[in-house]
């Protein structure tokens, strides 16, 4: 092992300042001497610690043996001095092809050496922010790999998840450099972005929380690395979302999104292999030949499966340009009586053609429209009243809108000066990426649902309060493919139509909280696995972080925030017992009897009268509102 220099692992920020006043002093008793190199910038200490930032500031091989210098700094760009331990990871990239024809790029692992109480190589703390590190060795050798002269070189450091001398906790970081000696890599296999992977699983970390960024992993999870070839990354990753994805796993790009930022991004695509292939076709043998003819190696992929061919039947993108030709809009809406009288129309907007009525289009195999009334109270009746337009002669029909009446809404007496909601959802017959006729055979292609808010006279801007937004349920599911009910994907405002409120929960249920379909009960229970029927459901993501699926309101504070909204209405048992608002929602996740008894304690109601749980007892938000001393923003892990 070598051994620390003089400068190396002293901590603090004050004990240099004192070394260097020393200096002065006994340089005041001396000559003038000569002059020394200029040092590098410090800066000012950081006193608070939230996050670090490693800059690289010069990298490359001395005889052979990887050199870094790098200086760290917080939040607020003030440097970090004394950081006592750190990993530092060395690999290398080869081309496509490099290994054999056909063949990906390939990350090759030399190292992972860490600096704590003792160190491989020698790390030196210069007082100022600044460190610098030289592995044990030279790369050439190391795990068996050759260094490549021209390869794409990559370093890797890990800090954090320990304290300074005084005590300050630092937060883990992981950092990268790729470089090449002699200037600037010429290829990179830059592919997924960890935000693409935190959208769904908030702040992925591995191997104890060390290693956080998609750069790190596939430094180690690569051939020369790994003795299990399921545990290379791309077969890894790929094998771990086989179950449970909350997304058709053949829509590649729910994870391959498109990005100009990563310059390989459209490598899940562009180059197909059996490693990467064959980890999702799992029924596929390709050196023996089954379920694909016999195929021993990579090099005639492309020949087959061209980057436009394997694009397309992994995206969707047929699907997309039929329903990129049919638009299907609520243009109007007026009350008479019970009855909304509702005008629809249909075009393409590519073409700005305006179609006829929906009973008169043969590519139309399902278009419905559904109303409920009361958005101030979360509805009225537990499920909407509804239209099929495909089998529904219009009323009246003048420049291609169509009117329809949509009869029975309940419209108690007092709320006429509500609003309602109309939703709007719909299949389309497809063939060859172009509408067709519908017939027995033919594929239909689920369009994206919509709602619209309306009163006594007009459609409105708004209407039902928002909670969460087709986006937010998008991070995950993708921007409205998640489909209930045959055709139902607006989660934003269709789904609350008839998950209202009005929904019954089991009485005799250990938590009655879990079976109610009431939208913003059914939805917790869902996520959390609680849910008859999806117990095995495994959340990716923190499921204490609201803000994954909540939307921020009109006052730019998320929906979670209490006090409730006002139109939040009691839970509704099957006895004819209520459980109140507050009480309701928090006891789908704090389910335990403490929780419950602080809760009734505080004014909640479980099972008791209508009158008593809409009576506004609770008090909930005197503590857990926004600035309280537990204000539920703050103590739920919200990023």
């Amino acid at each position: 092992m070598k051994k620390y220099n003089d400068q190396t692992f002293t901590t603090g920020w004050r004990l240099p300042l004192v070394g260097a006043a020393l200096l002065a002093l006994s340089a005041c008793g001396g000559g003038d001497g000569e002059p020394g190199n200029p040092g590098d910038p410090g800066g000012e200490p950081a006193m608070d610690i939230q996050s670090l930032k490693v800059e690289f500031m010069d990298i490359g091989l001395t005889d052979g043996v990887a050199t870094v210098k790098y200086r760290v700094t917080n939040q607020d760009d003030k440097v970090v001095v004394g950081i006592p331990s750190a990993t530092f990871i060395a690999a290398q990239l080869v081309p496509e092809g490099f290994t054999g024809a056909g063949n990906a790029s390939t990350w090759q692992h030399f190292t992972a050496e860490t600096c704590a109480s003792t160190c491989p190589g020698t790390y030196t703390d210069l007082k100022t922010g600044i460190y610098t590190y030289s592995f044990s060795a030279p790369l050439d050798g190391m795990n068996g790999q050759t260094l490549q002269p021209g390869a794409t070189q990559r370093l890797v450091i890990k800090l954090g998840g320990d304290k300074l001398a005084d005590g300050t906790a630092l937060p883990i970081t992981n950092a990268h450099k790729d470089w090449q000696s002699g200037g600037e890599p010429a290829y990179s296999r830059d592919i997924v972005a960890i935000d693409t992977c935190n959208s769904c699983h908030n702040n992925l970390a591995f191997h104890g929380g060390k290693y956080n960024q998609v750069e790190t992993c596939v430094t180690c999870h690569n051939s020369s690395k790994v003795s299990n070839p399921a545990n290379v990354f791309a077969p890894m990753v790929h094998g771990k979302h086989l179950t449970g994805f909350p997304k058709p796993i053949s829509d590649c790009e729910t994870c391959h999104k498109a990005d100009d930022k990563l310059a390989d991004n459209q490598n899940w695509h562009t180059v197909p292999t059996m490693e990467a292939c064959g980890s999702c076709h799992t029924a596929i043998n390709f050196p023996v030949g089954e379920g694909h003819p016999a195929q021993p190696n990579n090099a005639n992929c492309v020949a087959c499966h061209n980057p436009d061919w394997t694009a397309n039947v992994h995206s969707g993108g047929d699907n997309e340009a039929v329903l990129a030709s049919v638009k299907a809009d609520i243009v109007s809406a007026s009350l008479s009586g019970t009855t909304v009288n509702v005008g629809v129309k249909l075009s393409n907007p590519q073409t700005g053609e305006v179609y006829g009525s929906a009973d008169t289009l043969a590519f139309i195999s399902d278009l419905r429209v559904y109303a409920n009334w009361g958005g101030s109270m979360d509805y009225t009746t537990r499920s909407a009243r509804s239209i099929r337009l495909q089998s529904t002669a219009p009323e009246s029909g003048a420049d291609g809108v169509y009117t329809y009446a949509i009869s029975g809404l309940t419209i108690p007496a007092g709320t006429e000066a509500d609003t309602g909601t109309l939703a709007l959802q719909g299949r389309l017959c497809a063939l060859d990426g172009k509408l067709t006729a519908c017939a027995e055979g033919i594929e239909t292609v689920v369009m994206k649902s919509s709602h619209s808010f309306f009163n006594a006279t007009a459609l409105t801007a708004t209407g039902r309060r928002t909670v969460v937004t087709n986006d937010t349920c998008g991070s995950c599911h993708g921007i409205q493919q998640l489909n209930f009910h045959g055709a139902r994907n607006d989660l934003e405002g269709q789904c609350q139509v008839c998950h209202n409120h009005n929904m019954q929960a089991d009485a005799t249920a250990a938590n009655p909280a879990h079976t109610t379909a009431d939208f913003k009960q059914l939805i917790h229970a869902l996520h959390r696995g609680k849910f008859a029927g999806f117990e095995t459901l495994n959340y990716p993501g923190d499921i204490g972080n609201c803000a994954q699926c909540h939307a921020k309101g009109d006052n730019g504070v998320l929906t979670v925030a209490l006090p409730l909204s006002s139109a939040v209405q009691p839970m509704a048992l099957n006895d004819g017992s209520f459980t109140s608002p507050t009480a309701a929602v928090c006891s789908s996740c704090h389910e335990s009897d403490s929780a419950k008894n602080h809760m009734t304690q505080q004014g909640g109601v479980f099972a008791g009268s209508k009158a008593d749980a809409s009576a506004g007892t609770e008090s909930c938000a005197t503590c857990h509102g926004q600035g309280g001393f537990v204000d539920v923003l703050k103590v739920h892990p919200i990023k």
